[in-house]
């Protein structure tokens, strides 16, 4: 059996927005993808960091301090994604094994790893992704 890579499992294209893009167009993104991350981007593709779903909850923390949550909504739209993303974010490559990127997600408790070439956006590789594998290889054990 060949070895399975990261480039069998990925979603591709991953879901993006622009560094200046408001959080409410990251929010809806995810809440229409049925997603818990999208990647924030430069034009050239060039993969700068994420937004998951933790960091929308927690550029939200001022809903807990008695902000309307309307109020929120409109500051939804004025707030960057670049400012809340996670920055320092872990890559694979296409053709790193599939296990090396299931043992990442693991030891890092990450719901995603995104992929790159040249540091260029190409998919992102997501622990759904997993188990759907899982799903597939479960319901048909002759493969």
């Amino acid at each position: 059996m060949a070895q399975l890579l990261v480039r069998d499992l990925m979603t591709q294209p991953a879901i993006t927005v622009a560094p200046t893009s408001p959080l409410r167009e990251s929010i809806r993104l995810m809440e229409s993808h049925n997603i818990r991350h999208v990647a924030v981007v430069e034009d050239s593709g060039r993969l700068l960091g994420l937004i998951s779903q933790r960091d929308v909850l927690r550029s939200q923390e001022g809903s807990l301090s008695g902000v309307l949550w309307s109020e929120q909504l409109h500051l939804n739209r004025w707030i960057e994604a670049r400012w809340v993303m996670t920055k320092e974010v872990r890559t694979v490559h296409s053709e790193t094994p599939a296990l090396e990127a299931a043992l990442i997600l693991r030891a890092h408790r990450y719901g995603c790893v995104p992929v790159v070439a040249q540091g260029v956006l190409v998919g992102i590789v997501t622990d759904s992704d997993f188990l759907e594998y899982a799903i597939h290889m479960l319901s048909d054990p002759g493969m």
